[in-house]
């Protein structure tokens, strides 16, 4: 039994929910790193918690939890924060394997069920499994035990036998792991590249945090489609590690432009922290000032999104983060920030795009609420096909026109 749990089992008159409640924010205590008081939940309570009768208890119990939900309130101040881990070993064993068709495809984590969120219908292939960056908030750590990387060893003589289901057209790679971080080491950039030549109706996406441009030397086919994760500089600084920085990933993704490929870019998750509105801003600007919007496919625009077993995992790993400091609303089955500061966020970066932008390239938020797409990007679909058919025609009309012009 942790000190923590010890605590609060010796609470008493609790039931066990709220125990199970309390250690829950006890956890996110110990990964904030906060000053003073709210450093840990013991210093929360009075010495003589223990003889307080149950009145008392219930009432500390209360005080002691509207106390750290409005520390999640508030935005996230990075300016006391100094994450230290030892990240020694993260991804260097890599081991090629082989493994069964029907464990490499799989579907985008939005709901199944409804239309709670705005679903593009994406189809995941993963060629490679787990991912040697440590960012904090990241599901991938969720799906493997391990640190070890997979690579897929016979991926070419799976994407030759694949029969894809009827209606697929857009497939990404980056759901398992960094779709560009070993490159072409493996062959895996090859393989993908002859599987798109082979099925021209469809979309490969790659999706990265890494600066590597080793790869452009390769014969790559238009219709597979180059996507750069990016961030403000101090969540990437804070809790990003080991991926390139934001400038550098621009800079990669301006050289694969300027190599006559189409890029894209997801400004997500965004973090709702103290600075945010100047540093999205600044990040927006990066991004104009070193791509044309001609080069420029798409961009996506999210935030944090949990599931129990991603917050289960965060706070079992006692690795510092703040990533958990925020409100952790429930919305379609996950946890997030409130639709109200997610309007406020998405909506401030895309009116930090100027105008032709918003004109030239696919604008869209990604496993969203509906109710956001109207105010935030002044445009809504009534249905997840019809926004997945949308996107579908910018895509293709951009590759036939870089087809065009190249």
């Amino acid at each position: 039994m942790t000190d923590i749990e010890e605590f609060i089992q010796s609470i008493p008159y609790l039931t066990f929910q709220q125990r199970r409640m309390l250690k829950e924010q006890a956890q996110d205590l110990v990964l904030w790193g906060l000053d003073g008081e709210d450093s840990c939940i013991q210093t929360l309570w009075p010495e003589d918690y223990n003889r307080a009768s149950k009145n008392d208890v219930i009432k500390l119990y209360t005080k002691v939890m509207a106390h750290i939900n409005n520390i999640r309130k508030n935005p996230i101040d990075y300016d006391t924060f100094k994450p230290s881990y030892d990240f020694k070993g993260k991804g260097s064993n890599i081991v090629k394997d082989f493994l069964s068709p029907d464990r490499i495809m799989g579907r985008c984590p939005c709901p199944r069920d409804g239309e709670q969120t705005r679903c593009c219908n994406l189809q995941t292939l993963d060629a490679v499994q787990q991912c040697a960056f440590a960012c904090a908030y990241c599901s991938i750590q969720s799906f493997y035990s391990s640190n070890e990387i997979r690579v897929l060893s016979d991926l070419r003589q799976h994407l030759e036998n694949m029969v894809l289901e009827e209606g697929t057209w857009h497939i990404g790679t980056g759901q398992s792991s960094d779709s560009l971080l070993l490159g072409d080491d493996y062959g895996t950039l090859t393989a993908l590249s002859a599987f798109a030549k082979q099925h021209p109706e469809v979309v490969i996406e790659l999706k990265t945090k890494c600066a590597r441009t080793d790869w452009l030397s390769l014969d790559i086919p238009g219709n597979i489609v180059s996507t750069w994760s990016l961030n403000a500089e101090t969540p990437a600084l804070k809790e990003e590690h080991l991926a390139a920085s934001p400038k550098a990933r621009i800079e990669a993704a301006a050289k694969c432009a300027q190599a006559g490929h189409l890029v894209g870019f997801h400004i997500h998750p965004m973090f709702f922290f103290k600075g945010w509105e100047k540093e999205y801003s600044d990040l927006v600007k990066q991004v104009v000032d070193s791509v044309a919007p001609d080069d420029v496919v798409m961009i996506g625009i999210g935030t944090l999104t949990f599931t129990k077993q991603n917050l289960r995992t965060l706070r079992q790993s006692e690795r510092p983060t703040r990533v958990t400091q925020m409100p952790l609303a429930p919305i379609a089955g996950k946890f997030s920030y409130d639709l109200e500061t997610k309007r406020k966020m998405f909506s401030h970066v895309y009116a930090s795009f100027p105008q032709d932008w918003k004109d030239k390239v696919f604008f869209y938020l990604c496993m969203e609420d509906p109710s956001l797409w109207e105010p935030c990007l002044g445009r809504s679909y009534s249905c997840n096909a019809d926004f997945e058919a949308d996107m579908k025609r910018h895509y293709f009309s951009k590759i036939d026109s870089e087809k065009t012009h190249s």
